[in-house]
This record gives C-alpha cells, sequence and structure tokens, in this order.
C-alpha cells in the first residue's frame, strides 16, 4: 500500500473512533435523563393520576347541587314558614288551655290572669300579651316555664319578676309575661276570639 493510501486510511480510522465515542457518550446521557425521569417524575405523576381520579370519583358521588333561588323567591319561602310557625288566631282557647295543664304538672298555682290582644299591621300577624301571676318554687317556676314554651311554641317568654316573703321562706311569688304570636283570624272574630280567651281562662280556674 501506498504511503498516502495508508495515511489516508488511518485518519478515517481516527475519525471513525471519534464519531463512535461522541455517540456512544450522547446514547449514555440520553440514558441516564429517562432513567432519572422514571425514577424522580414517574412517582409524582403517579400520585397526581391517582389524585385526579379520587376527585373524579368524589365528585361523581356527590349530591346533585341545589338549584338556585332567586332572592325573591328565597324571601317568599322564609315568610311563608314565618306564618307557618304562628299560632290560630281562631283558637285561642287552646294556648290558655296549654298555660293550666302545664301549672296543673308542675304544681304551680295561677292567680288571675290578664290578656291583651294587639295586631301588628305591618307584619300581618295578631299577638296576645299573657301576664301571669303565679306562686311556687324556684324549680317548679322554671319547670312552668319550660313546658309552656315547648307546648306552645309560637309563644315567648318576655319578662319574668320575682318576690319572696322573706329568705327562708321556699314559695316564690313571679309575674310572668307570655307574648302569642298569631296568624290573623278572619274578619270580625277578634272580640270573639278574645272573649273565648278571657272565658277559658276563668273557666280553668
Amino acid at each position: 500500500m501506498k504511503m498516502p493510501n495508508l495515511t489516508r486510511a488511518l485518519l478515517w480510522t481516527q475519525l471513525a473512533l471519534r464519531r463512535t465515542s461522541v455517540d456512544a457518550l450522547a446514547a449514555g446521557v440520553l440514558a441516564i435523563g429517562a432513567a432519572a425521569m422514571w425514577f424522580v417524575l414517574l412517582p409524582g405523576l403517579t400520585a397526581r393520576i391517582a389524585d385526579e381520579a379520587r376527585a373524579v370519583a368524589r365528585a361523581r358521588s356527590a349530591p346533585p347541587p341545589a338549584p338556585v333561588i332567586s332572592p325573591q323567591a328565597l324571601a317568599a319561602q322564609r315568610l311563608d314558614a314565618f306564618y307557618a310557625a304562628l299560632g290560630d288566631a281562631g283558637h285561642t282557647e287552646q294556648v290558655v288551655m296549654h298555660l293550666f295543664d302545664a301549672a296543673s304538672e308542675t304544681g304551680v298555682v295561677l292567680d288571675k290572669t290578664e290578656y291583651k290582644p294587639a295586631r301588628d299591621a305591618a307584619g300581618r300577624f295578631e299577638t296576645y300579651t299573657i301576664v301571669l301571676p303565679v306562686k311556687g318554687g324556684y324549680a317548679q317556676l322554671r319547670s312552668f316555664c319550660e313546658k309552656v314554651l315547648m307546648t306552645v311554641p309560637y309563644a315567648a317568654l318576655d319578662d319574668m319578676r320575682f318576690k319572696r316573703s322573706s329568705a327562708n321562706d321556699q314559695t316564690v311569688e313571679a309575674s310572668l309575661r307570655f307574648t302569642v304570636f298569631l296568624r290573623p283570624a278572619a274578619q270580625g272574630k277578634g272580640a270573639a276570639n278574645t272573649s273565648a280567651l278571657v272565658a277559658a281562662g276563668e273557666a280553668q280556674r
């Protein structure tokens, strides 16, 4: 082989080896990068996929959202609920019966009862203010008030005043003021209902 041909062959061989080394280095770098992504990024990606799967499952099992109610409709619903919770002004004698039943069950003595009807024109409901002079022990009076409020849920205890004759006297004299909130009765029945309320109280006594 001639010298120039030998030189060219050696040069080609050297260049080929250099290219092979570069390709091997690049392949090694790519392999290391792929391994890093596999061990570092893949666990995080798997956890994220699992979280999203759980979120989708919760969304599917959750109850459907409540329908959107307009402010006007919501106000009308609340007003209807308010009037539904009121007592019936056409049956006020039942209130007196509940009062005397509660007194009988708790051992409280009722004195002369005062009734004062009123009407809230703006709110379109009626009220009866009932003042009860009562006598009994403290526990009896407390039980009486609780029973009245349980049996007449549309009543409110507005005022309580206590008096005791002496420190050793176990009997307490109290004045209780309840207000009963009622749906309006039919026109012309207001006076009749008041009379029925007073008559029922007299009958119970």
